[in-house]
């Protein structure tokens, strides 16, 4: 999963002279609510099937924008 910086979230806060990069704070801020939508989305309304576990990490790439690896496991039952 990986942040944006053309969401509108981000580009209508930004000055003129701006770019998602000069402002992390904000563009880590949306990435962060985006990310738990996605993962209410995946483990609570179960759109690839039943979650019983997950694990993700956070990485910065060199601009300043955040990208997240989200491993999922299955309940055996829905998987391929």
């Amino acid at each position: 999963f990986t942040c944006n910086p053309k969401w509108p979230e981000i580009t209508r806060e930004l000055l003129p002279q701006q770019n998602a990069a000069d402002r992390p704070d904000l563009t880590a801020r949306v990435f962060h609510i985006k990310l738990r939508e996605l993962l209410k989305d995946l483990c609570e309304k179960h759109w690839l099937g039943k979650v019983i576990a997950y694990v993700y990490v956070i990485e910065f790439q060199k601009r300043g924008l955040p990208h997240a690896h989200i491993l999922l496991i299955l309940n055996p039952e829905d998987k391929l």
